[in-house]
C-alpha cells in the first residue's frame, strides 16, 4: 500500500510539474504576442491621425507603415509556428533512411546564402532507422541556431562530420558563433520562449526531444567568441550493425 501511495504521489507531482511548465509557457507566449501588437496598433493610430489626402508624403508614409506592419506580422507568425511545432507530440515514424542524404537535403536549403558556409564530411551513405522529417528539423534548427549565434557582419562557418562506429552513428556539428554563455549552459536545451533576440528559444529544445526519441544523446562544448560544438549519437539496431 505504501508503494502504491508513493507511485500515486509521484504521478501527481509529475502532472503538477507538467501543468506548471505549460502555464509558464502560456504566459511567455501571451507576453510575446502582445509585444508586436503594440507597435502595430500605434502605427495604425498614427496613420489615421496624420493622414491628409492632399499630403504628397502619404505614399512614403503608407509604404513605411506597411513594411513595419508586415515585419510585426511575420514575427507573430514565427511565434505561432514555433510554439505549434514545440507543442506537437508527433508519432515517431521510423523508417530506414540514409542520414547522409537527409543532412545534404537540409544543407541545400542554405546554399544560396552567401553569408553561410557549410562543410559536410561523410564518405558513404549511412543507413539508419529514423523519422526523416523530424531529423530534417534537427539539422534545420542547428543550422539556424548557428546563423543566429554569429556576430553581425561575420560569415557563419559550420562543419558537420558524420561517421559510423560499431554500435552508433556519430555526428559532430561545429560553428564559429559567439558560443554559449556560462549562465546559459544549464538551460540550453530547456524551452525558453522569447523573441527579444533572434529566434524563439525553442529550437534546441526540439532538437534534444527528437534525438532522445530516437534513443540517441546530444551534448555540447563551447568556447566564448570561438563557437560551439554539438555531439550527437544515434544507436544502431542490431540489424544495422
Amino acid at each position: 500500500q505504501m508503494v502504491e501511495k508513493l507511485a500515486l504521489s509521484s504521478e501527481k507531482l509529475a502532472k503538477s510539474e507538467r501543468e506548471s511548465a505549460w502555464r509558464e509557457m502560456a504566459k511567455q507566449v501571451a507576453h510575446e504576442i502582445k509585444n508586436p501588437l503594440t507597435p502595430m496598433k500605434l502605427s495604425i493610430q498614427y496613420l489615421l491621425h496624420s493622414y491628409n489626402e492632399n499630403d504628397e508624403n502619404n505614399k512614403d508614409r503608407i509604404r513605411s507603415l506597411s513594411n513595419t506592419l508586415l515585419e510585426q506580422i511575420d514575427t507573430l507568425s514565427d511565434i505561432a509556428t514555433a510554439f505549434s511545432d514545440f507543442a506537437k507530440m508527433p508519432t515517431y515514424n521510423q523508417e530506414r533512411h540514409d542520414l547522409r542524404s537527409v543532412i545534404k537535403s537540409v544543407i541545400d536549403l542554405f546554399t544560396d546564402q552567401e553569408s553561410v558556409k557549410i562543410e559536410f564530411n561523410c564518405e558513404q551513405e549511412q543507413l539508419v532507422n529514423i523519422d526523416k522529417n523530424q531529423w530534417i528539423r534537427v539539422f534545420n534548427n542547428l543550422i539556424k541556431n548557428s546563423i543566429q549565434a554569429t556576430e553581425e557582419g561575420k560569415k557563419t562557418e559550420i562543419k558537420i562530420n558524420l561517421h559510423r562506429t560499431d554500435t552508433q552513428l556519430k555526428i559532430t556539428f561545429s560553428d564559429n558563433g559567439k558560443g554559449i554563455p556560462e549562465e546559459m549552459k544549464d538551460k540550453i536545451f530547456s524551452p525558453n520562449f522569447t523573441t527579444k533576440t533572434k529566434g524563439t528559444g525553442l529550437g534546441l529544445a526540439m532538437v534534444k526531444n527528437i534525438v532522445n526519441n530516437s534513443g540517441g544523446e546530444i551534448h555540447f562544448a563551447s568556447t566564448p567568441n570561438i563557437g560551439a560544438d554539438f555531439y550527437i549519437s544515434i544507436p544502431l539496431n542490431p540489424t544495422e550493425v
